[in-house]
């Protein structure tokens, strides 16, 4: 088991390294596009799609998404989910080539805070998932979380015209809502009872493939509505101020999932707790560092 701990926050950090780069390189292609909103939604994504930049961008994240699932398989959402800090050293690195700056003691110190992360919650001996996701109490719960996500996120879309930084609230949240959706999806392919199935038949009638796959059908358009919310976001806030609320709230909302729902246990606080600190003090310290060379960056263009 320690083993396999190991190498499924391996696959965590790969995974969110290629979804932190994944934005740096749509950033620079967003600051050259119309506004994006919801009133022109498909006229804007047709933009997107034909930004060389922005897709690759988007190939980047995709690319991700195979680690990312083996991680959920491997070790839990609420493990994986904390870990994306330690993708914003990609963001740093990208920064740092692009803008040929030295890195400053503040940055150093976020580095470091972002690279101890992962062990401090690999300390923290989390289990994964524990609960029966076939019990109605189990779909219950998730229906009771997930609708006071998509509330708490509807309220705060009212703030998004005076205050565009809560793009990151709502961004954060639907991505921490489809990251609870892939877990379960993941967990249900993954019952024994499904592996068993020794006919197309039986498969195809098989209640828990029926879950699986209905979860997957709502994690996707979770995730993509929260990506277009994240570039709405970037078009209007620098990426080094944006992601990091953004990823703060998507922490939130995964580890309470993963703890509350599929009740994952972790065996010492005290790790876990100091690894999930580090990674949100590593996030803001490097927002503060990076926020006026992006801002600088822009001006020129």
């Amino acid at each position: 088991m320690p083993l396999q701990k190991i190498i499924g926050i391996g696959f965590a950090l790969l995974a969110m390294s290629l979804f932190s780069l994944a934005p740096v390189l749509q950033k620079s292609a967003l600051d050259r596009l119309p506004p994006l909103s919801f009133s022109n939604f498909f006229k804007s994504i047709i933009s997107l799609l034909k930004n060389r930049r922005w897709t690759l961008g988007l190939a980047v994240g995709c690319l991700g998404l195979l680690p990312y699932v083996a991680a959920l398989r491997l070790v839990g959402v609420a493990v994986v989910e904390p870990l994306y800090g330690f993708g914003f050293i990609m963001l740093m690195t990208v920064s740092r080539l692009m803008l040929h700056e030295k890195l400053r003691p503040a940055a150093r110190l976020a580095m470091a805070l972002l690279i101890l992360m992962p062990v401090f919650i690999a300390l923290g001996d989390v289990s994964g998932v524990q609960y029966d996701i076939t019990l109605h109490s189990t779909q219950i719960s998730l229906g009771i979380f997930m609708l006071a996500v998509l509330l708490t996120g509807s309220a705060v879309a009212f703030f998004t015209k005076k205050h565009p930084l809560c793009w990151a609230v709502i961004s954060g949240m639907l991505f921490g809502a489809g990251a609870v959706f892939a877990q379960m999806a993941i967990s249900y392919l993954t019952l024994d009872e499904l592996r068993s199935t020794n006919s197309f038949h039986a498969l195809i009638r098989n209640e828990d493939l029926l879950f699986s796959l209905a979860a997957v059908f709502i994690a996707i358009p979770l995730n993509v509505f929260a990506d277009y919310c994240m570039q709405i976001g970037l078009q209007q806030k620098t990426a080094s101020r944006f992601l990091p609320m953004a990823q703060t709230i998507n922490n939130a909302v995964a580890v309470a999932g993963g703890i509350l729902i599929f009740g994952q246990r972790v065996t010492h606080w005290p790790y876990y707790i100091a690894g999930i600190a580090m990674g949100i003090a590593g996030l803001f310290l490097l927002a503060r560092v990076t926020h006026q060379p992006e801002q600088v960056s822009i001006s020129r263009k």
